[in-house]
């Protein structure tokens, strides 16, 4: 049997089939750990409370079966398949599903602390709540997976958690604890990230594409690159967010604070930044055609060689930006605060 660096040693080694394990389980035996029931199959087998610690489950293949309050931590599931599983408050700490598939599974409030879930696909689940510190998701595919309340953020600061290259499509991560994490070129096209604390994520080419940021806080986050066309950032904080060559085009920063922001070179063609909050931000060959920005606060701004053209600037407060060489052609300034506090008429 594969080491699974398991503390627990109740039945080592002991491999059983699918009928000797569910005819144990319905005598009363719960206490499973270390059995090997590698390649066995499933099908409604109602496990709750099974103990089936450091357990090895490679390329089993479980369908509609119930590990609620379950204990599969150290378990060895790579390669391993279920599908519409319930792990609801099932512990899966230091669990192992490389190589797993996972589809239309709950895992809810469940612990995966540690867990590896390295190249698994977790299609269409749910993990509401559900505990991820620490967990190793290198190359996990968690399209369409529903993470609201979900725990990503490591007790350690310094060791951020590491999400690169997720494939996080249409996932629902509202209200996600996502702080310091490492998310460059990660897949988040159309998520819902609502309210989400994102607070100095690396977001670096990131594909946000239509995605819910509304009420999101991505102070000092690092965005270079990153395409959020057509994304909802309403009432988002993004002070010292740094977005240099970023993707706004028809994006939604509609009351969104963006003070001292960096968004050099960013294309945000029919972007709407109404009342938004752009003090000291730096604007610098950034593309804002067509965009809207009315009533939004600009104090400090620096707009060198800018393309404000079309630009819908009306009641905006631009003291003391340097728009010298911006290109304002056809912008409506009408009762915007100039640089040097005159109002334009």
């Amino acid at each position: 049997m594969t080491t699974t660096n398991s503390p627990v040693n109740c039945l080592p080694d002991l491999t059983m089939d699918a009928a000797e394990f569910l005819e144990r389980y319905d005598r009363g035996q719960t206490q499973f750990c270390e059995v090997n029931l590698a390649g066995i199959t499933l099908t409604n087998a109602d496990l709750i409370g099974v103990d089936l610690r450091g357990a090895s489950l490679q390329g089993v293949y479980f369908e509609f079966c119930h590990f609620g309050r379950a204990d599969l931590s150290y378990a060895l599931m790579t390669g391993a398949r279920f599908e519409g599983c319930n792990f609801t408050q099932a512990v899966l700490s230091k669990s192992h599903f490389r190589d797993a598939i996972c589809h239309g599974c709950v895992f809810d409030r469940a612990n995966l602390q540690g867990a590896d879930l390295t190249l698994a696909a977790f299609l269409d689940c749910n993990f509401l709540s559900s505990d991820l510190r620490q967990v190793n998701l290198s190359h996990t595919v968690l399209a369409g997976a529903c993470l609201r309340g979900a725990n990503f953020r490591k007790e350690n600061y310094q060791e951020p958690a590491n999400l690169v290259g997720v494939d996080f499509r249409h996932a629902d991560l509202q209200g996600t604890n996502l702080a310091s994490a490492n998310l460059a070129r990660t897949n988040l096209a159309g998520a819902n990230l609502k309210e989400a604390n994102l607070n100095g994520v690396n977001l670096s080419q990131a594909d946000l594409t239509n995605a819910n940021l509304q009420g999101a806080i991505l102070s000092h986050a690092l965005l270079c690159e990153a395409n959020l066309t057509g994304a909802n950032l309403r009432q988002a904080r993004l002070a010292k967010v740094d977005l240099r060559g970023g993707h706004l085009t028809e994006a939604d920063l509609s009351q969104a604070i963006l003070s001292e922001a960096r968004l050099d070179e960013v294309q945000g063609e029919g972007a709407n930044l109404r009342e938004a909050v752009l003090n000291k931000a730096d604007l610098r060959r950034a593309n804002f055609k067509g965009a809207d920005l009315q009533e939004a606060r600009l104090i400090d701004a620096y707009l060198a060689r800018t393309n404000l053209q079309g630009v819908n600037l009306r009641q905006a407060n631009l003291i003391r930006a340097d728009i010298s060489s911006a290109l304002l052609l056809d912008a409506c300034l009408e009762e915007a605060l100039m640089p040097d506090g005159s109002v334009y008429t």
